[in-house]
């Protein structure tokens, strides 16, 4: 388990500085077509910023496309690695339990027993459901910050105050105009 820790620590440092330092450019102008991704950013680059990224670690979205999201925020490198860290612990958790304990498809076979089987396999059932159940409480809580970072900026818009952009390198870069009624990222 350690030594996974390490390697995600190592692996997540890596990826956040290459990203950072050389598709930064790239990757805002690639992500300024996309509310969903804008979104995420703002939520980022507010007070919810390490919920998001922990949370979004748990998720099936790609890492390199979450490294190439949170790169261009103004997450510090420390928060960005316990963040990462702590979103990561169940999936290394689960991934370590079933190395160590799952029994192997070779011990099942020799064994030849019913009782055998059956433990194999509601191992792999509870370790799927369980993989299943914390993928959706995440994607649900994400997507629950991101709607109350839309719900506050639009009201915030609303009623004629400037959203609060404070320290945002994303918002900075970036006009609110509106359309229709509704808020673009221009």
């Amino acid at each position: 388990m350690g030594l996974m820790v390490v390697g995600v620590l190592i692996g997540t440092f890596i990826a956040h500085v290459v990203c950072k330092k050389l598709l930064a450019h790239w990757v805002a102008s690639k992500i300024e077509g996309s509310e969903k991704l804008s979104a995420v950013i703002r939520v980022v680059e507010g007070g919810s910023g390490l919920k998001v990224v922990a949370l979004a670690r748990l998720t099936p979205i790609p890492f390199g496309l979450q490294n190439a999201v949170f790169s261009i925020t103004d997450l510090s490198l420390p928060n960005y690695l316990m963040a990462s860290s702590v979103g990561l612990l169940p999936t290394q958790l689960l991934n370590s339990y079933l190395g160590t304990t799952l029994r192997t498809m070779e011990d099942v076979i020799a064994e030849q027993s019913f009782s055998g089987y059956f433990v194999f396999c509601l191992q792999i059932v509870i370790s799927i459901g369980l993989m299943f159940y914390v993928v959706h409480r995440a994607q649900v809580e994400l997507n629950a910050a991101i709607v109350a970072c839309e719900m506050e900026l639009k009201t915030s818009v609303v009623k004629g105050n400037k959203p609060n952009t404070s320290g945002s390198s994303f918002f900075n870069k970036r006009t609110l105009t509106f359309s229709g009624g509704g808020i673009n990222i221009v």
